[in-house]
């Protein structure tokens, strides 16, 4: 089987693995009104799914280092399309957030043995192409399943949705049992030297900037549909389009992204981005606070500023893989695990803090928030740079990458 067959099925459960994550955001108004709970608690469904994904990847990897990648991918990819099932079928608020743990958990799995297999099958001159189409089924998530996975959960019900998220998951695990060659196992690597290159103090500052950015986004994302009805007036049908805009932006922000990384360097396309959200963030803010719902031109500007939005947000995720591999050449996984665990970290804090924000203050809150927390992201990035160059003039050497640690995953 051609391997270019097998990564485009790895990339449609990445896309499957993303629209699961995401599209609870736009259906969040329907969840909470079914299960009888308000909608920033039903944020938290968000929050749990992220945060179990974050806090499950390096542990769990580290436990199943020893399995085959086969096994991985399968078992993660059926537990996944389980609790999905489980999600649809949700008789309570209680059952439906185990159920999104669940999904945490087998996505993170999913998602980093599929990288690792990625990069295995396409062999060290195409790793980069390989890992980047894995992810790219994120991004294709955020365009297409987001939206699409939105309006069948308006027009329909929210648990339409969880299962239009089953549906793209079975072709993917029946296929993993029918192509999947069998993967050459890495040597394992432990928890102790995960941890020992995640505290080197330049990949510590650059995955905490990661965090602040992706959780100053989902701030406002996580309750997109909210906000967007308070600012604009839109209804709950009308927020898939939103939804839409904001992923085709995103789509086109990931691929500017990653060219301008290699044209520019990754830490000033970083630097870019993150600024341009802070706009961002700062007009939507602006517009629902000082503007009144409702108007045609309220709306257009909305979505103007949304397009901003989401194409400088996307610029950033492989700008911020490009800088922590900069800092961490000689170990990539290592390095791409502990980014990718701190982005589901910020997407959980993201929650956690609009949902915080929207119980006690108001919709228009959360832009205000959002543009404070890119703000704490730009600082961690500016700061140590400046620093750094005080400290070049003052005759010290600066640091170059780390080393690697004994074993690569």
């Amino acid at each position: 089987m051609p391997h270019k067959v097998i990564l485009a099925l790895l990339a449609i459960g990445s896309f499957a693995v993303g629209t699961d994550g995401f599209v609870i955001s736009g259906i969040l108004p329907r969840i909470a009104g079914e299960l009888d709970v308000s909608e920033p608690v039903a944020g938290q469904l968000v929050t749990a799914f992220a945060l179990s994904y974050a806090i499950s990847a390096p542990v769990l990897m580290t436990l199943t280092a020893g399995l085959s990648r086969r096994v991985m991918l399968r078992g993660s990819m059926l537990a996944f399309l389980l609790a999905n099932v489980l999600g649809a079928v949700a008789p309570t608020y209680g059952v439906l957030m185990a159920a999104r743990i669940l999904a945490g958990i087998s996505a993170a799995l999913y998602m980093n043995t599929a990288a690792a297999t990625a990069t295995a099958l396409a062999g060290e001159r195409y790793r980069g192409r390989a890992v980047s189409l894995i992810i790219g089924g994120l991004t294709v998530a955020t365009a297409l399943g987001v939206p699409g996975g939105t309006l069948v959960g308006q027009l329909g019900s929210w648990r339409l949705t969880l299962a239009l998220v089953v549906v793209l998951a079975v072709p993917v695990f029946i296929g993993l049992f029918l192509v999947l060659p069998a993967v050459p196992q890495p040597p394992v690597i432990s928890m102790r030297d995960r941890l020992r290159i995640g505290a080197q103090r330049p990949v510590l500052l650059s995955v905490l900037a990661n965090l602040f950015a992706v959780a100053g986004c989902f701030t406002v994302f996580t309750y997109l549909a909210a906000f967007t009805r308070a600012t604009t007036g839109m209804d709950d049908a009308q927020v898939s389009i939103v939804l839409l805009v904001f992923g085709v932006a995103g789509a086109f922000g990931n691929a500017v992204g990653g060219r301008l990384s290699d044209r520019i360097g990754a830490e000033r396309t970083f630097t870019g981005a993150v600024s341009g959200v802070v706009v961002s963030m700062v007009l939507l803010a602006v517009l629902a606070s000082w503007f009144s719902s409702g108007s045609t031109v309220v709306g257009l500007v909305f979505l103007a500023v949304t397009v901003l939005w989401g194409t400088l947000y996307w610029a950033e995720p492989p700008t911020a893989i490009h800088r922590v591999l900069d800092l961490a050449p000689t170990a990539p996984s290592v390095a791409i695990s502990v980014n990718s665990s701190a982005s589901y970290l910020g997407v959980a804090l993201g929650g956690a803090v609009g949902g915080a924000v929207l119980d006690r203050l108001s919709p228009a809150a959360l832009a205000w928030a959002g543009a404070c927390l890119e703000l704490i992201a730009l600082a961690l990035v500016v700061l140590p740079r400046t620093s750094a160059a005080r400290k070049g003039r003052a005759g010290h050497v600066p640091v170059g990458p780390l080393p690697a640690p004994a074993r690569e995953v």
